[in-house]
């Protein structure tokens, strides 16, 4: 499935969005040019969907930190302000959700819902105390039709030789994006000696979710890195009768490559 493996990017992303706030840190005394990572890894990825198990797949890296353009994975953005650690700029992203029909026999009759592409605007400031990340975003291909706001807290410390970053957000989805991946609509609505799913209109949600970053330097080019997610649904996705699960983890172990 397709955006099966661009949540395993995404996840990968997550990772290197922390480590950029390291390298702003040290930045700040000497000026290097862009750093670029390459490497791969194993992701482990939850499925809330009915019938859905955790999935296993390899995924490869690529990222780009520019002064003002970056790229991580498949999601990137440019910087058009930045000031005293204030950033500002446009963003794009895929919307990574969704289901096909055959992934499980328990949403036969359902419409796949698919991945889309979404864009807005991000803000980060970097402060003595961490990293404040703010994100809007809208949907550009006419598919859910919603938008997601984004509100995340960063910090770094290191420790044993290894660099922890944990993070703490909270993602607000509109009602038109809930209502796309966990809504049921009225042709979709099913009773049978397998499936028991009655209509369902989904309304906004708020998901709160925790992060772990770590990474261990082996020497000066390569690292091991794993990373560690924790989304909790809101009750507008749970309520859903195609959802089985209240929370969403991702996790990943991988290799990379910096220069």
């Amino acid at each position: 499935m397709m955006h099966a493996r661009f949540d395993a990017i995404l996840i990968v992303g997550l990772l290197i969005v922390a480590a950029s706030c390291h390298a702003a840190e040290t930045d700040t005394e000497v000026d290097e040019g862009p750093s670029i990572h390459i490497g791969g890894g194993l992701v482990l990825r939850s499925q809330p969907y009915v019938g859905l198990d955790t999935r296993t797949y390899p995924v490869p890296l690529f990222t780009y930190e520019g002064k003002r353009f970056y790229c991580r994975g498949v999601m990137a953005g440019y910087w058009l302000f930045t000031l005293d650690g204030l950033s500002i700029g446009p963003v794009i992203q895929p919307r990574l959700g969704g289901y096909e029909e055959d992934d499980s026999s328990l949403l036969e009759g359902m419409d796949d819902r698919d991945w889309s592409v979404d864009g807005g605007i991000g803000v980060n400031w970097l402060t003595g105390v961490g990293l404040f990340g703010v994100t809007y975003v809208t949907d550009l291909l006419g598919r859910h039709n919603g938008q997601e706001l984004d509100f995340s807290y960063t910090i770094l410390f290191e420790k044993a030789g290894f660099t922890f970053i944990p993070s703490a957000g909270v993602r607000y989805k509109s009602d038109n994006l809930v209502d796309y991946y966990y809504g049921v609509e009225e042709d979709e609505v099913r009773f049978d000696d397998r499936v028991s799913r009655g209509p369902y209109e989904g309304n906004d949600a708020l998901d709160p979710y925790l992060r772990l970053a770590v990474r261990r330097k082996i020497n000066e080019r390569w690292s091991l890195f794993g990373a560690v997610q924790y989304e909790w649904l809101d009750s507008e996705i749970t309520d859903s009768p195609i959802v089985d699960d209240d929370y969403e983890t991702s996790f990943m172990l991988g290799l990379l490559y910096s220069w």
